[in-house]
């Protein structure tokens, strides 16, 4: 009856995911069962890092979207199962919302954070839905942006805007750097890695994956990211842009320039069909 029961839940969140639905069918929070969310695990290999962190975990989640079509419940269920993974440091990778004009899904998505469970703390950077509708048009409305952060930092969540932040263990160092979005036009890496010094390793969060091939001057030794969902085709947001673009980084793990480069699909949707691009929880375990 257990495996029926299992099977069942899988396939109402299989269909209502490709249809572009995220439900509490998506995900077993006993993480016992078959389940639409992918928990993803990565060796990550970085070489320069210091004894004290190797074998830590960071989980990564990126791309919330909480909304009408990403019910709170969900989101809830998604959390517990991060908890459930023996995390030493969780990284969120923007988008905690989509359309959010009255604020009333940022204080869902920023009570439902509230309860992520980590050993070493909770650090993220922003997405390009998060600076309000102008995020989308290479723009952002300042008044947004602040309440998101102001309500994460509420949460318990370090919001790194183009800024840094050290974790230190028996001597050892791990900087984390979060960017402010590209499309946002608030990507700005000489003030986010101004801190940085050459004691340590570096893991940058950047939410859009484009980001990387402007950070080719600075050290980094590993980026995490999201905004893809997954599909490698991208569509322009404005007329700027070509209609359509295949995009070099879309999903998965990537060496590029000599550094590792990290895509997560995300957890929530924006309320269209993806196929097959199941949501994603990823679990970094550091040697």
């Amino acid at each position: 009856m257990k495996l029926k029961n299992n099977h069942s839940r899988y396939l109402k969140g299989a269909v209502l995911g490709k249809l572009g639905f995220c439900t509490s069918w998506a995900v077993d929070v006993h993480g016992g069962g078959k389940e639409w969310i992918e928990v993803v695990e990565v060796d990550l290999k970085i070489e320069n890092i210091g004894s004290a962190f190797r074998g830590k975990r960071i989980v990564q989640i990126s791309d919330l979207h909480c909304s009408r079509t990403v019910s709170s419940n969900y989101l809830g269920q998604c959390i517990e199962r991060i908890n459930k993974l023996d995390s030493d440091i969780v990284v969120f990778t923007g988008d905690y919302v989509t359309h959010d004009y009255h604020g009333r899904f940022r204080r869902k998505v920023t009570d439902i954070v509230s309860e992520v469970d980590s050993r070493m703390g909770v650090y993220a950077c922003l997405g390009n839905h998060d600076y309000g509708i102008g995020g989308l048009f290479n723009g952002h409305r300042p008044g947004a942006m602040e309440k998101m952060i102001r309500d994460m930092a509420a949460s318990g969540v370090n919001v790194l805007r183009n800024d840094a932040a050290v974790l230190e263990a028996d001597g050892d160092k791990l900087w984390i750097v979060g960017l402010g979005d590209l499309w946002a036009n608030d990507m700005n890496p000489h003030k986010a890695f101004e801190k940085v010094d050459s004691d340590g390793a570096v893991i940058t969060l950047s939410h859009n994956p484009a980001s990387i091939r402007l950070l080719e001057e600075f050290a980094f030794d590993a980026a995490m990211c999201g905004h893809t969902h997954g599909v490698e085709i991208e569509w322009a947001a404005c007329s700027k842009k070509p209609l359509a673009r295949r995009r070099p980084l879309f999903s998965g793990l990537y060496n590029f320039d000599k550094k590792i480069v990290y895509v997560n699909r995300g957890l929530g949707r924006l309320g269209r069909t993806l196929g097959n691009q199941r949501p994603e929880i990823t679990v970094f375990k550091i040697s």
